[in-house]
């Protein structure tokens, strides 16, 4: 399959599991879905993308900012990245909702903090603990 169709198929995969969060985050199958299914699957696609290019792997690919700019010239490694900032991104968006739903945080709340989660991952993490820390303290 070649990286452009690969792309499309993360993206939609990824969708996917989003959908499911904002629209069924009680449902007792989102959890299992995303975590079993989409997450298992994205993480696979993505581990042969990173074993199918091995052999090209040089640690110091990852020693400055312009090298790292230069691996992601490939397709390839381009494809892999992103895979990866989708799988965690949901990664954690599973997470929120379920911690949030353990915490009784509001839906209100962490339905505006997925948002943030799906283009920011680590501020909607962010949003996600100050809220939590909140919750906690009254």
């Amino acid at each position: 399959m070649n990286p452009s169709t690969l792309f499309d198929f993360a993206n939609l995969y990824a969708f996917i599991g989003w959908f499911l969060l904002f629209s069924a985050p009680n449902w007792k199958y989102t959890q299992q879905l995303i975590k079993y299914g989409i997450l298992l699957v994205m993480s696979t696609v993505y581990a042969v993308l990173v074993i199918k290019g091995i052999s090209n792997f040089n640690v110091n690919d990852f020693s400055s900012l312009a090298k790292v700019k230069l691996l992601f010239n490939q397709d390839e490694a381009l494809l892999a990245g992103w895979i990866h900032y989708l799988t965690f991104d949901l990664f954690v968006g599973a997470y929120i909702v379920r911690k949030s739903i353990e915490l009784g945080i509001s839906r209100l709340y962490f339905s505006l903090i997925l948002p943030f989660t799906f283009m920011f991952g680590p501020v909607g993490f962010l949003l996600f603990s100050l809220v939590s820390i909140s919750k906690s303290k009254s």
